[in-house]
């Protein structure tokens, strides 16, 4: 299957084999929201628009999504015990779109290609902040 992020309108394709064996096809976010993350962040997440992030993208030659990371996320997100890490980000020095993704790749792809419009993150500060 074929999706397009909401920054950039970047295409990225998710193997059929991967989606079914996922059960994704009967798959929808609670009213677009986000993903559940361990209720021990709360304090430390912060939920923010996907619109507000910018798509990562890997180096040439490394292939864009891989099975054995994107197809537990998946799983996760229509198992009822969902708790999965928020994505890592900073701020974009270049203030659109306001965030980059750090650590959480595959957790954002998955997060487009499920239709959810939030994704919850935790901040770091930017080297080049730092006091």
């Amino acid at each position: 299957m074929k999706f397009r992020t909401p920054v950039d309108a970047i295409e990225f394709e998710i193997p059929d084999e991967w989606w079914t064996f996922a059960e994704m096809g009967a798959f929808s976010p609670n009213g677009g929201g986000y993903y559940p993350y361990p209720f021990q962040l709360a304090n430390s997440v912060k939920v923010v628009e996907i619109a507000d992030i910018e798509p990562p993208k890997r180096d040439d030659g490394v292939p864009p999504l891989r099975k054995y990371k994107l197809v537990p996320v998946l799983l996760a997100f229509t198992s009822p015990e969902c708790a999965l890490p928020p994505v890592e980000v900073e701020r974009s020095s270049s203030g659109h779109p306001k965030y980059r993704v750090l650590n959480g790749y595959h957790r954002y792809y998955a997060s487009v290609a499920a239709g959810y419009t939030k994704l919850p993150v935790t901040i770091r500060q930017n080297q080049g902040n730092a006091l």
